[in-house]
């Protein structure tokens, strides 16, 4: 599974749209989000690592790094 069916799954599971993530981004981050621009960041893998936290974080979950 890649990063986009990873968030979308998180995203969707958590109850939440990418037209609600994009207005709490905007509000924490201070940048203006829409849900455009986080699908096409998230399709075209462009996304950030701490924008991948942030929305983690929002929908109720955190990333962990576990050795193989």
């Amino acid at each position: 599974m890649g990063i986009k069916e990873n968030i979308k799954s998180i995203v969707v599971a958590a109850g939440w749209n990418y037209v609600e993530l994009a207005e709490e981004l905007s509000k924490i981050t201070g940048r203006k989000y829409t849900n455009q621009l986080i699908s096409n960041r998230i399709r075209k893998e462009i996304i950030s690592f701490r924008e991948v936290e942030l929305i983690c974080s929002i929908v109720g979950y955190k990333i962990e790094f576990i050795k193989k």
